[in-house]
């Protein structure tokens, strides 16, 4: 993973974890099961990570940062 990556991964780490990304996601009407599919992961697994319950992995959080950055960029 390039720095920047890592740089961008532990940020939206923190977004996840405060409920930052989570209300990015509602405000543009994106659905976590939209996200997951997107992700390629279980609408449980970024519901977990929205709340803080799991951790994802870094390179979970970037794919996270990068379909909600393309998705927010679509519908508007």
């Amino acid at each position: 993973m390039r720095p920047a990556d890592l740089a961008a991964a532990v940020r939206i780490r923190a977004d996840l974890a405060s409920g930052t990304a989570r209300q990015a996601r509602e405000a543009a009407g994106i659905t976590a099961a939209d996200m997951a599919r997107a992700i390629g992961v279980s609408r449980q697994a970024v519901s977990s990570w929205e709340t803080g319950a799991v951790v994802p992995t870094l390179e979970h959080a970037l794919a996270y940062g990068k379909v909600l950055t393309a998705l927010i960029r679509q519908a508007g």
